[in-house]
C-alpha cells in the first residue's frame, strides 16, 4: 500500500503569527493530509525546490498533491479546504472580494514581522526574531 501524497505547506517558522496558524492547521489536520515545511530552519534546503527562498518568504507557498504550486490567499484557501475548514475562508475567493483579500494578504506577508512585534509576539531585528 502506497502512502497518499500530502499537500506541502512552506511556512516561515520565524514568524510568530504564521506559526500560530500552523499550530491550528496541525490540530485540524486529523487525516494528516499536510506536510508542514518550515523554511526558516537551518535544515531547510532551498535548492531542493523550484521556488526560491526569497519567493517563499514573500508569500505562503503550497504544493498541492497534483504538483501544482499555489501562493498567497489561493494557497491559504487550498490548505483550509484540505483540512476541512474551507468554509472559514471561502468568502475570500468570491469574485468581488478576492482582489481585496489578495492585496491584503500581500500587505500582511510583507509586514508580518513588524506586525508580530507590535502584537508583542516577538521582537524582530534585521529579519530575525526571538521570543520576547
Amino acid at each position: 500500500m502506497h502512502a497518499q501524497p500530502k499537500t506541502q505547506v512552506f511556512y516561515d517558522g520565524a514568524c510568530s503569527i504564521c506559526t500560530r496558524e500552523i499550530r491550528l492547521l496541525r490540530h485540524w489536520d486529523r487525516a494528516e493530509k499536510l506536510e508542514l515545511i518550515d523554511i526558516a530552519t537551518p535544515a531547510f534546503d532551498e535548492h531542493a525546490w523550484p521556488v526560491s527562498l526569497a519567493d517563499m518568504n514573500a508569500a505562503l507557498h503550497v504544493r498541492a498533491t497534483d504538483g501544482a504550486w499555489l501562493t498567497g490567499m489561493a494557497a491559504t484557501r487550498h490548505v483550509y479546504r484540505t483540512v476541512g475548514r474551507g468554509w472559514m475562508v471561502a468568502f475570500t475567493g468570491w469574485p468581488l472580494l478576492s482582489r481585496v483579500f489578495d492585496r491584503a494578504y500581500a500587505w500582511f506577508a510583507t509586514h508580518r514581522m513588524p506586525i508580530s512585534a507590535r502584537l508583542g509576539m516577538r521582537r524582530c531585528a534585521d529579519g530575525a526574531c526571538r521570543v520576547a
